[in-house]
């Protein structure tokens, strides 16, 4: 029951926001349960928002990210996350990209660096920020597609720590989609994770779900839903 409330939530506030932003205009591409980014940004002058809902062992997140093109070549987000354990996490993300290099001879660079502020509502605060590079390529088949993140993220307690992450997506029709990703967050296994990806509006709404797992871990697997708002003028 307390599950089903907690979707129920998450798609009133998403389909809100959706609603209030249905006049900003496109984006190429959202994935907003994969993190491994890819690399290219919203059109030019448009905005574009993601948002998530994931469970994992009664652990709950979600998350909410708004994004614009502010300046032809870069993109703007500020996003805000919750995760209700015995924490009661939740804060707050900027993040800046640009693209360094177009998709021309199969493949794209850009570059981003995200602050992230947390609030620990019972303990402190604090702010960590991660400097990311992807690379995505095309393939000679146009429904395959690879995206690679290598970058270097610096906590608020001094760790810092080398984030990579490899995601494929492979359209099976014009509406339907599939995704493997692979990515580590911290220096233990990394994790893995499938998600799927239906247009109920096609190249506006979309509709994704994902189920992953920590490699040689006990008790590690989550799973989530995701929308992305990607509408055109």
């Amino acid at each position: 029951m307390f599950l089903h409330a907690s979707i129920q939530w998450y798609c009133a506030i998403s389909v809100l926001l959706l609603c209030g932003l249905f006049m900003l205009a496109q984006k190429s591409k959202a994935d907003p349960l994969l993190n491994t980014d890819d690399a290219s940004i919203t059109t030019a002058y448009s905005c574009q928002l993601e948002s998530a809902y994931s469970s994992n062992n009664g652990v709950r997140s979600y998350q909410l990210t708004p994004a614009c093109n502010v300046h032809s070549n870069l993109e703007i987000s500020f996003g805000y996350h919750a995760i209700y354990d015995l924490d009661r996490v939740h804060g707050f993300s900027a993040q800046a990209k640009t693209v360094l290099k177009p998709m021309q001879n199969n493949w794209s660079a850009a570059t981003s660096l995200m602050l992230t502020w947390d609030d620990l509502s019972e303990r402190y605060s604090n702010l960590d920020w991660f400097l990311n590079v992807p690379v995505s390529f095309n393939f000679r088949d146009p429904r395959w597609g690879l995206n690679t993140n290598l970058g270097y993220q610096y906590t608020h307690d001094h760790r810092d720590l080398i984030r990579w992450g490899i995601s494929t997506h492979y359209a099976l029709t014009d509406r339907l989609g599939l995704s493997v990703e692979t990515f580590n967050q911290d220096r233990q296994a990394p994790f893995i994770q499938t998600a799927v990806q239906y247009s109920l509006i096609p190249n506006i709404l979309t509709l994704e779900a994902a189920l992953g797992d920590r490699l040689h871990a006990f008790r590690q697997r989550w799973f989530g839903f995701g929308l992305s708002f990607t509408p055109s003028l």
